[in-house]
């Protein structure tokens, strides 16, 4: 069991020994108050010595506390002592009562002294540490190490320091303890000793058999207190001695990474092919290849003990993984087409995704465990990428890629001596940009576009390997190395970002279109836009922590939280305000949140509380709406008072705001109080028919600033809401969506005027979107100068059907005029002619 592994057991130790000193304190304040019991003249002095600090840390200080106090008199000594002290008829029963005290410091003693934990810990940190040390030994010298391998020994070593930083908290607490009781016992054995010498002085007759068995009971105890103290003592200097160590090795460390992080375009090797390069050559050099094996072979015990469970849960994800994708290939892979790639390789697809969401939980793994799964995962996305890339010709150079990926980890793993290394990357270059060029020439022999965005990647794949190489000729090693492996990390960085993107989008949408989840009222309620913004929030975290490796991979920092702390402390100063990216990622990580609670907390009245229950929408959305303003203006609240900006600042931001609405955001302002009072006051509500400005529509929105109406055209219309409240509008629906239709026709003079009421009435009672009551009703209205004049009003019992009854009651009209010899007139005019001009020749009436 590791040393971090028994913080638990510290902490129950260390709360076992403070219920024990409680015990303590709890018999001596017993003690003390069966005592004022018994004698209210006299006082406890250890009550004295206990509240002595408190006094002393809460006296008024003045002027006259820093002058020297007036020497008492002798009378004042006297009187102090015999009021300090009691009598001799106390000495026995106090004597009792210490023994019971005396009893529970024992106890307390004795747990304390237990320093079997402490040592099995003091043990497995010496033993960690120095297998740690032989096997860095065997590494050789640090200056030729890769940075990598400086990174992952200096974070083992850092959780190392940090894990023996937390025993020697544990063994201080214990400590403390300890150097509180033996206090305490000091103080009652200067107690009774002064207070023996008071009786004496007195005159009394001093019982010295009891006083000599108090002392010789109080010197055990704080020869035990020692004793506890001293082992502590020696267990705390073996674990600093140790931490010592670690810190030292790790400054050096620090030291040798430095200088190579800060000189990386510094020529710092002998140029490839020269004397002295060709000079390291020397049977030591394969030695260390065969040390270098051996030492990357070992492995920590301890990493097993504590994240065995991980690498179990990888084993099950796969297995599960393996049989849900073979099983959701035959039932919805034609429903997908996002993951098809997938379908055609599960067994890849299910050891990519395991292992990209937990490699991130191993903390220091091996340099074999931690290749092994790299190397497995490149396999994986290499054979995944080739199921979605077409062309051979690119397959051949995504399967190339792989294993230059996972010979290039294997050879910084095994800590490949830097000639031999130096040797290996010149070597890729010579080979690499030849064959990038052959693959340019073959992709232009079999298309017609002979330049596309693939030949301009391959030609920007020779750039870094022809510099690379050209710089390994000039002896830039550090350079070269960076380089080569930056790129080729950069490459497989985009490749497992791109996989992930597909797969995490193609996830979305087999789980939003599965019975199980997308056949939930809830979920068709979120809409299709619970899939987008989905995938654009899983979009920002995987974009996110790609940016974050690429910044360790380029070596501009160590690890990826090291770069996220670096970016989230940068701040600009306003006058005395600070902006940090720490405060801005905050403010804007809670508030997107607020948004999407929000948005989920709508979808769930909508499927959970409105849904069955006959609630008009316009109240459903009223209510929609108010909480969503609500939860925002929590989640902006909350966002301020975690980024630690105080709520009191707002009566400046409010004060800017007031001179900001005088000056030119009035209308703003004035929209968004208006949009509130739709809200409450409801004159018109979503899905009413309204004739703004002339134009007939529905409402379709009502916004925090305007009010979108759909017009029957399929137009929308952005009306703004103080237009809505301050201007006419005509809502056909507020109340009730009936509505009454008017039809005006006229007929010939002469006509049966009854005849003609009936047939209306008759019309009108006939159509089956007419409502029975109010009955339609045919009217005579006038005497017109071509027609006499009627009416046919009707009642709609929707609004929507109005235009649709206007249509089939004037054909009704029309035809039923028509089968019963009815006319419908048109104006006619006589027109007469008093004079007419000569030159115009009129027809004759021949």
């Amino acid at each position: 069991m590791g040393v971090s592994a028994g913080v638990a057991a510290d902490a129950r130790l260390c709360h076992r020994h403070g219920d024990l000193l409680q015990a303590e304190k709890v018999v001596m304040m017993r003690r003390r108050k069966s005592l004022a019991a018994r004698d209210a003249a006299f006082r406890c002095p250890l009550l004295l010595l206990l509240l002595l600090p408190v006094m002393l840390q809460w006296g008024t200080p003045s002027k006259a506390a820093s002058e020297e106090p007036p020497a008492p008199s002798a009378e004042q000594t006297a009187t102090a002592q015999s009021a300090s002290y009691p009598g001799l008829e106390e000495v026995v029963p106090r004597a009792t009562e210490l023994d019971t005290a005396l009893a529970v410091a024992q106890q307390l003693i004795e747990q304390l002294q237990d320093v079997a934990t402490f040592g099995r810990q003091t043990e497995e940190l010496q033993k960690n540490w120095q297998e740690e040390k032989s096997q860095l030994d065997g590494y050789g010298d640090q200056s030729e190490w890769p940075v990598n391998r400086l990174l992952n020994v200096r974070s083992y070593l850092e959780r190392i320091e940090k894990d023996a930083g937390q025993l020697l908290a544990n063994i201080a607490t214990p400590l403390k303890s300890l150097e509180e009781t033996r206090k305490n016992w000091n103080d009652q054995q200067r107690f009774w000793q002064e207070w023996q010498q008071f009786l004496r002085s007195s005159g009394a007759k001093v019982p010295r058999a009891t006083f000599n068995e108090v002392r010789q009971k109080i010197n055990d105890i704080l020869a035990r207190t020692t004793h506890a103290t001293t082992t502590l003592l020696k267990v705390q200097e073996e674990v600093s001695a140790t931490v010592q160590q670690i810190v030292s090795f790790k400054e050096s460390l620090d030291t040798v990474l430095s200088n190579v992080q800060q000189s990386p375009w510094r020529r710092n090797a002998f140029p490839l092919f020269s004397r002295d390069y060709l000079r390291q050559f020397q049977p030591e050099l394969f030695n260390k290849v065969q040390s270098g094996f051996a030492a990357a072979l070992q492995f920590r015990s301890e990493f097993f003990q504590r994240q065995l469970w991980l690498l179990l849960v990888q084993l099950l994800l796969i297995v599960t993984l393996v049989g849900l994708l073979t099983y959701l290939k035959k039932t919805t892979a034609e429903k997908t087409d996002d993951l098809h790639f997938i379908f055609s390789r599960p067994f890849s697809a299910a050891l990519f995704i395991s292992i990209a969401t937990t490699y991130l939980f191993l903390v220091d793994p091996p340099q074999m465990v931690s290749l092994t799964l790299v190397g497995i995962a490149t396999i994986a996305v290499v054979r995944l990428a080739c199921a979605l890339l077409k062309e051979g010709n690119q397959r051949t150079l995504a399967y190339v890629l792989g294993g230059v990926f996972i010979l290039s980890k294997a050879l910084t793993a095994f800590a490949f001596p830097v000639p031999l290394y130096r040797l290996y990357l010149s070597l890729l270059a010579l080979v690499g940009i030849p064959f990038l060029y052959s693959l340019v020439r073959r992709h232009c022999r079999h298309h017609e576009t002979p330049f596309d965005r693939y030949v301009l990647l391959l030609y920007c794949g020779m750039v870094p390997l022809f510099i690379a190489f050209i710089a390994q000729l000039g002896g830039f090693a550090t350079f070269t190395q960076t380089l080569i492996n930056a790129s080729i990390d950069t490459v497989f960085v985009m490749l497992f970002t791109l996989m992930a993107l597909r797969i995490s989008e193609g996830g979305l949408e087999l789980l939003f279109n599965s019975q199980l989840i997308g056949a939930r009222r809830f979920v068709k309620n979120l809409g299709p836009q619970a899939t987008v913004r989905l995938r654009r929030l899983g979009k920002i975290v995987i974009a996110l922590f790609a940016a974050l490796y690429l910044l360790q991979v380029w070596g501009l920092y160590d690890d990826m939280a090291t770069a996220w702390n670096s970016l989230l402390a940068l701040d600009v100063a306003i006058g005395e305000f600070h902006l940090s990216v720490r405060m801005v990622v905050l403010i804007s990580v809670v508030l997107y949140l607020s948004v999407l609670v929000s948005w989920g907390f709508q979808a769930f009245l909508e499927s959970q509380i409105f849904f069955g229950k006959r609630i008009d929408r316009g109240v459903r959305d009223a209510f929609k709406k108010l909480s969503h303003y609500a939860l925002v203006l929590i989640g902006f609240v909350t966002a301020m008072t975690m980024a630690g900006i105080e709520l009191q600042n707002f009566a400046i931001l409010a004060g800017a705001f007031g001179i900001g609405i005088g000056f030119g955001l009035q209308d703003i302002v004035n929209n968004f109080v208006s949009g509130l009072i739709l809200l409450f006051e409801r004159p018109v509500k979503v899905g009413d028919a309204v004739i703004i400005d002339g134009q007939w529509g529905a409402i379709n929105k009502i916004g925090l600033r305007s009010t979108v109406v759909e017009t029957w055209d399929h137009s929308e219309l952005i009306v703004p809401n103080s237009q809505m409240i301050s201007e006419k509008v005509m809502n056909w629906t507020l109340s009730s969506n009936v509505s009454r239709i008017t039809i005006t026709v006229g007929v010939r003079y002469g006509s049966d005027l009854k005849k003609v009421i009936d047939i209306l009435n008759r019309i009108g009672d006939g159509h089956p979107a007419v409502v029975e009551n109010p009955a339609p009703s045919a009217i005579f209205t006038e005497f017109g100068d071509s027609s006499i004049n009627f009416e046919l009003r009707v009642w709609v019992d929707d609004i929507k059907h109005r235009l649709t009854v206007i249509s089939d009651l004037g054909l009704a009209i029309d035809q039923a005029f028509k089968k019963a010899h009815i006319e419908i007139p048109f104006p006619q005019r006589d027109l007469h002619l008093r004079s007419v001009d000569p030159e115009i020749k009129l027809p004759s009436s021949d």
